[in-house]
């Protein structure tokens, strides 16, 4: 294995409801900069146990029991066993703070489970990912309109 590979597996915690279309490209920047930046093998429950196939947005509502086939509570019991299994916890809080990260960071503490707290770093994103621009991390960051820098 060189220096700059790394085989940690870190679960990454960000916020998912609210504004989830929001929210999941903040976990997107966020999963790129730990696999790009930190060089870690990102995991989170919430880029894949959330998606619905038949759901026009393809992200379960969390408000609509149409959409929940596998349930909230079942998906954070399999991310708590998985949870297990990683290398540490990374939560990522420049959105503050959800009711589930509350929820992991209190488990990690009770069991014992190493973590660390981040901001994501849209500077370095930018200089290391060309695709990557500054002015749409920010966008995410402070709320403001990025629909429009998605088609450039």
């Amino acid at each position: 294995m060189s220096r700059e590979e790394n085989n940690e597996i870190v679960m990454i915690e960000s916020p998912y409801s609210g504004d989830i279309d929001r929210n999941v490209r903040y976990l997107q920047l966020a999963m790129l900069e730990t696999g790009g930046i930190y060089n870690q093998l990102p995991y989170a429950s919430h880029s894949y146990m959330t998606q619905h196939p038949l759901h026009k947005n393809y992200f379960v509502c969390d408000y609509n029991p149409k959409w929940d086939v596998l349930t909230r509570d079942k998906a954070i019991n399999m991310s708590q066993r998985m949870r297990n299994r990683c290398d540490k916890t990374v939560f990522y809080t420049d959105l503050g703070w959800s009711s589930g990260m509350k929820a992991a960071l209190q488990f990690c503490k009770d069991n014992g489970l190493p973590y660390e707290e981040r901001k994501l770093d849209g500077t370095r994103l930018a200089e290391k990912f060309q695709f990557c621009r500054k002015e749409f991390s920010d966008a995410i960051l402070s709320g403001k309109e990025y629909i429009g820098m998605l088609e450039e």
